[in-house]
């Protein structure tokens, strides 16, 4: 075996994006809102929110389950492995990939949730057991409370036998999913995994405990300008759902079948701030590890990154730990490249959101757009970068850093860059 065809199985590619989203579902609809800015973002009809004292979020309202699995599956599975299946399948048939032609154990999938059943499962599991008890509950509920039920169902629409894994470290489950199935690529486990993310929070549920723990904005006035990522007004996360997934494959396996390649895999890299489960270290100290880890492994130094898809969640600590972090690795230069939230039009879906990021970074390479941070108006003398506010830029952009942030304190960092056969 020739070196560069060693070298093309170790490299790992993304050919296909899925998105189900509350500004749209499939990549195209998903980008173009994204780009232009418009916000999801709106009052809260699918439950009764009088008593909570945050009453928006960003809903999935035009989603019917089965688009992508046969009614029967559909009436017992949670809206979360929903958002994950459907998501799963647009990201396949983006990477025009016939999965019928490829060995089912050389597929895998890798899924990440936060509160995972804590949606729909659980508001209707509890209304059914505080009226009913326990007589007539499905015999399933609890199989698909928990986070594995969205790879499981995965696996069972796609036909999939391979490697599987699930990651449950909250808002930076996504990128996880992404880096455990790209290592599993890189060990030769698998010549394709679908990888990604789905979250179904925006429940009694989800919403009463976020409520309780006083971290969801107040601006019920202004749904759609709630979300301002690194703005001086900022006062909390705006709640969001849905699904993201990508298809990853081995160079090799992508070439040799003539895909069309978004974007190649380089580093990634974790920390944790080991401190509290709520309260964030606003230092960015933790997340400059992560960066450096993920640069490091990328081979690429600070001054090659073009623009930053940052987690921005709206949270005063956590953007600002954003802010800080990227001065700490990039040192000048931070000041000088494009840094954008798209939760200022998504909002926050937790797990779905590093999968979401993703996307949005393939779609910056295809383009070469820059999607903008809505809703900037009021500078922040702790958030001083270019945050690209309120719209869209041009830039030819090569090589991305991506960043999420999770409750309990752990960082993660991911670098993609725009392939080319002779690696740079």
């Amino acid at each position: 075996m020739t070196r560069e065809l060693e070298n093309l199985k170790k490299r790992v590619v993304i050919t296909g994006l899925g998105v189900v989203a509350p500004n749209g579902i499939g990549k195209d609809a998903f980008w173009e809102s994204v780009v232009e800015g418009r916000s999801a973002i709106d009052y809260v009809t699918s439950f009764d929110v009088s008593d909570l004292y945050c009453q928006i979020a960003g809903q999935v309202r035009d989603f019917d389950p089965t688009d992508y699995m046969n009614a029967k599956a559909a009436r017992t599975t949670g809206r979360f492995s929903q958002f994950a299946v459907a998501s799963a399948k647009l990201a396949v048939a983006d990477a025009e990939l016939d999965l019928s032609h490829l060995d089912a154990f050389r597929m895998g999938a890798v899924f990440g949730s936060s509160l995972a059943g804590n949606g729909n499962i659980s508001d209707e599991m509890y209304q059914h057991l505080f009226t009913r008890g326990a007589r007539g509950l499905h015999v399933l509920v609890g199989n698909e409370m928990t986070t594995h039920a969205a790879t499981s169902h995965v696996f069972i629409e796609l036909g999939m036998q391979g490697p599987n894994a699930s990651s449950a470290t909250g808002c930076v489950s996504g990128l996880d999913a992404i880096a455990a199935g790209r290592d599993t690529i890189r060990s030769g486990q698998a010549d394709v995994m679908v990888v990604g993310g789905s979250e179904a929070c925006v429940s009694s549920v989800g919403m009463t405990l976020l409520c309780h723990q006083n971290v969801l904005t107040h601006r019920n006035d202004d749904p759609k300008g709630a979300s301002r990522p690194y703005d001086s007004t900022r006062d909390g996360l705006v709640l969001s759902e849905g699904g993201g997934a990508v298809v990853l494959e081995s160079a090799e396996h992508a070439l040799d079948r003539g895909a069309d390649i978004y974007a190649e895999v380089r580093g990634y890299g974790s920390t944790t701030e080991a401190q509290h489960l709520l309260v964030a270290d606003p230092s960015g100290a933790e997340l400059a590890h992560a960066f450096r880890g993920a640069l490091l492994e990328s081979r690429i130094a600070p001054e090659d990154i073009d623009y930053v898809c940052a987690h921005g969640i709206s949270s005063r600590d956590y953007d600002a730990a954003d802010t800080r972090a990227l001065k700490l690795v990039l040192g000048d230069r931070a000041y000088n490249i494009p840094v954008s939230s798209i939760k200022s039009t998504t909002g926050q879906p937790f797990a779905a959101g590093g999968a979401w990021q993703a996307v949005a970074a393939c779609m910056v390479l295809r383009t070469d757009v820059v999607p903008p941070t809505t809703n900037y108006r009021n500078p922040d003398p702790q958030c001083d970068l270019d945050y690209v506010p309120n719209r869209a830029r041009k830039a030819r952009v090569d090589t991305i850093m991506l960043n999420s942030h999770s409750f309990g304190g752990t960082h993660a960092a991911l670098i993609m860059r725009r392939f080319r056969q002779q690696p740079g």
